[in-house]
Parts: structure tokens; sequence; C-alpha cells
């Protein structure tokens, strides 16, 4: 039966609603940030933005890394790759920021069995030449900064100065390219045991200048810990290198915490129904890493909560999406 054209915008915006897709027009334009070493999340979180990606609702401008282990931009290359994207830019970190003894369960063997022409670090450029040459070219408050991993990266752009890429200073290209930054680290309201790991921590001295001086809006967020995907990703062909992450850092287990994930779906769907936004107080990060949101309020600063009774149904959809193959 052929639906009255009257009641089709009607419907069509019930099913956006539903579905948390955003009413705004063309893709999210995003360069993602991870430091694709600790934790297989970040590669979970990547088959998710690549799946928006897919649909139309993303535009991958770059993928950085923050870390300084030699294979984490190597294995950011397989998952591109994987999702017949092997040319995005890919950067690594030029100066100290991390220890690079931190390692990995997983990134130097995905390198290896899906090798491509970065084999480590150091034939990736510079991450913050890579955030210069991409914001310079792009609109005014039209990029979105997904960083799931260190701010290393985002601390080194903000000391930038003017290059061949713009004659901008880091700060000065922020404030005019980037609408906003989603940043997953910390927990909240506070996390004060500094012996735990936490992406604030590993190089602290950044999260600290990131935190405090970036001139525009951060969406922190500590959401993920009780809603476990990767699953789904056993019924994946086996040359999916997001599967192989799982599976080595896993083992016999078979889920992990989606806190990246959680970022990368704010980041492309941010009115969906899934949100509580918190926009008083502001993170306090301490100079060992550790963080506790304040009341005394930055503007710049707001938090992202959870619709209690949207878990369950986000993570069906997010194990879905992860296991969807690449288009």
């Amino acid at each position: 039966m052929e639906l009255p054209k009257r009641t089709r915008p009607f419907i069509v915006f019930c099913l956006v609603a539903f579905l948390g897709l955003s009413a705004h027009s063309g893709p999210v334009r995003i360069i993602f940030d991870t430091d694709m070493d600790t934790d297989c999340d970040d590669a979970g979180a990547m088959a998710l933005l690549h799946h928006f990606a897919d649909l139309g609702e993303a535009e991958i401008l770059a993928t950085v890394v923050s870390s300084n282990f030699p294979y984490s931009a190597p294995c950011v290359r397989s998952i591109n790759a994987y999702y017949h994207r092997p040319g995005l830019p890919i950067g690594a970190p030029k100066k100290p920021g991390a220890d690079i003894n931190r390692g990995s369960r997983y990134a130097k063997q995905i390198a290896e069995e899906f090798p491509g022409e970065i084999k480590t670090n150091d034939d990736a450029p510079d991450a913050v030449s890579v955030y210069r040459r991409i914001l310079a070219k792009e609109k005014s408050h039209s990029v979105v900064i997904v960083v799931v991993g260190y701010n290393t990266n985002l601390a080194h752009l903000l000391d930038s100065g003017p290059d061949d890429e713009s004659p901008l200073t880091g700060r000065e290209l922020i404030k005019d390219k980037v609408k906003m930054v989603v940043c997953m680290g910390g927990r909240y309201p506070r996390h004060l045991d500094p012996g735990v790991f936490g992406n604030f921590k590993p190089d602290p001295a950044a999260s600290v200048k990131f935190a405090n001086q970036w001139p525009g809006l951060i969406i922190f967020s500590g959401l993920g810990n009780d809603v476990l995907t990767g699953e789904s990703l056993k019924n994946t062909p086996q040359n999916n290198p997001v599967r192989r992450a799982y599976q080595l850092y896993l083992g016999d287990k078979p889920a992990r915490p989606s806190w990246d994930l959680f970022a990368v779906l704010y980041a492309v769907r941010p009115d969906g129904p899934y949100w509580i936004m918190q926009k008083d107080g502001r993170n306090h990060i301490f100079e060992n890493g550790t963080n506790e949101w304040r009341d005394d309020d930055n503007p710049n600063h707001w938090l992202l909560q959870m619709q209690p009774d949207q878990k369950t149904f986000v993570k069906n959809r997010m194990n879905e999406w992860i296991s969807r193959p690449p288009k």
C-alpha cells in the first residue's frame, strides 16, 4: 500500500529519530585520533567510523595516531585498507609523548599479517603536519575531531606555528576550523587513582594543556564501561583486522567495553535519542592525569552522559554495525 504523500515526511522524521540519525545535511567531517596500542576498542571504533562513512554519514579526513608504539600507525593503515580506504592520511607523533613501552597485544601482529606501505610509525608523517594540512583546506567550524587516545597530538597542534600548510598558528587554525572535539577519557564525576590506566595518564602534561588551553568546545566522555561489544566480530571474515585485533586482545573473553565506540557514535549522531548532556562544570585534569568534574564553569567543557534505557539498544546496534562488511 502506498502511503499518502502528506504522511511521508512524518514517517521519515520518525525513522530518523528512532535510528538516531542526524537531521543535518552532509556527512560529519572527522579527524580520528587514536592511540591504537593498549586496548582493542580503538579498532572497534574504527570499524564503527568506517561503517558510518559507508552510509554517507561521516567523511573521514584523516586517521592519526597518538602512540609512540612503532606499530600503531601500520595497524591503523591495515584497518583503513580493509574498509577500502587505504589512502586515508595517517600521521604519528614526532615529539615525546606517551611511553613507548606501553606496548600492544595486537598492533604488531596486525601490521605484519595485513602489511602495507607503512611498516612502522617512522614511515608516517608528523601527525601535527597532517592536522594542519587537513584543517587548512576545510571550511570554518566544519571539522569534528574524535580523540580516543592520548592528547599528545592536540597539545602539539596548539603549540604549532605558521608553516607551508597555513599562515595561521595552531590555536588560530583550531578556532577557525574545528567545530568540536569529542574526547574519550577519564571517569566521572572523578577518577583519582593514579595507578589505573586511562587516556589522560600516559601523557598527562599534554592532557592538562589540552583541557586548559583548547579554544573551543570539548565533549568529554567516559561512557562505555558497562556496554560490552565485539562478540559479533567472530561472524566476520578471517581477513578482517578488527576481528583479529579483538581476538588477540581478548583471548577467550567474548567482548570488551565500548569506550571509544561511544565517542564515534556521538560525533556522528549527536542528535540521537541516546544522550544526556551536562553543560555546567568543567573537567579538571591533575598533573598525574587523574581527573575530576568540578562545579566551577568552563563553557567549553561539556560532559556526555547516556539515557539509561538506551544501553541495550545501543549495544545491539553497535555490535551489528561493527560487523557489517565494507562496501
